[in-house]
């Protein structure tokens, strides 16, 4: 068994007696009753049968016809059930058909139209990924699948796999229409890439708070980190055209940076800080829901937190250090 696995079990329920009718071709066809009639008659008899419509208004209604409980409840009244032969005579299913109890399943589940049985299992003390592949590399060493017959990995881990492939294709995809639009506003590639750094800061932010509170990555987490980077990009922005703005002219050039970093302070502590004050009842929340909640509100409070304190630490010293031909 898997490290981690907690809870294992087989959807799958006990065996129990069914009626099992296997119908005498050649003592029908002595008697003259063709198979279908014997058929119609159990399904009459046993499950019951529309014979007509009944019309009330608008209302319409099947018209059932079926033995009472005590001509079927039992395999000796099912036994005399008559069948009508071609001469007239009433001939017993008992003398038409072999009639017993067999054991079989309480339910048969399907999936894809074909039959399926699911081993369940809870996760417990590590991440759902490494889990699944540890567990793929077991069956594959230990078990030999016949033919016909498939292993599928479903569950959460399948809604994982699923979105783990959308992110890796919207993630670099924002992320590049993100530094387009920066270039677009900037002109300028190195004020571009300085505000792309917050989402460094915020990505590192988001992991750190994950690993604090014990989480794995999922997909509301994968969700969380898409948010965090606009977010973070956004403080970038304010301070960056900040500094440009303040620093047009190249006299007193660092104390410009250092007067702009400071009035840009209040508005990133304004727009971070209620973020993450409104997350917060979300990352405790222990309701309905609140497993796709805690991840997602998590990582959205520490990427925050990680780039309200190096936003302002770092980006002026940068935007210096880029700028330095300004200060000769």
């Amino acid at each position: 068994m898997n490290h981690g696995a907690a809870n294992v079990n087989i959807e799958q329920e006990g065996e129990q007696e069914q009626l099992a009718i296997d119908i005498d071709r050649q003592q029908a066809a002595r008697f003259g009753i063709n198979v279908a009639d014997i058929q119609n008659m159990i399904e009459a008899a046993i499950g019951g049968k529309t014979i007509s419509t009944l019309y009330d208004g608008t209302k319409r209604y099947d018209i059932v016809v079926r033995f009472l409980p005590e001509y079927r409840n039992s395999i000796d009244a099912v036994k005399n059930i008559l069948v009508p032969s071609s001469n007239g005579a009433l001939i017993p299913i008992g003398q038409l058909a072999n009639i017993h109890f067999v054991e079989g399943q309480t339910n048969i589940y399907r999936y894809g139209s074909k039959r399926m049985i699911t081993v369940r299992t809870n996760i417990k003390g590590r991440d759902q990924g490494s889990f699944v592949k540890e567990l793929r590399q077991k069956v594959d060493k230990t078990v030999t699948v016949p033919k016909g017959y498939s292993i599928i990995y479903g569950g959460q881990y399948e809604n994982l796999e699923r979105a783990g492939k959308q992110l890796a294709f919207t993630i670099p995809l924002t992320i590049i229409m993100v530094f387009l639009f920066l270039f677009m506003l900037y002109k300028n590639f190195q004020h571009t890439m300085i505000t792309m750094s917050c989402i460094l800061f915020a990505l590192g932010g988001g992991i750190v708070a994950l690993l604090l509170r014990g989480y794995y990555f999922n997909v509301s987490a994968g969700v969380g980190f898409v948010s965090i980077f606009g977010i973070s990009v956004m403080a970038g922005v304010l301070l960056v055209s900040a500094l440009n703005r303040k620093t047009i002219s190249k006299e007193d050039f660092h104390n410009n940076v250092l007067t702009a970093s400071k009035e840009q302070l209040r508005a990133l502590l304004s727009i971070l800080i209620v973020a993450i004050v409104g997350l917060v009842p979300a990352a405790v929340s222990s309701g309905i829901g609140s497993d796709v909640q805690r991840p997602l509100a998590t990582v959205i409070i520490g990427g925050l937190t990680s780039t309200l304190f190096f936003a302002p630490i770092l980006i002026p010293p940068l935007y210096l250090w880029i700028n330095k031909k300004k200060l000769m």
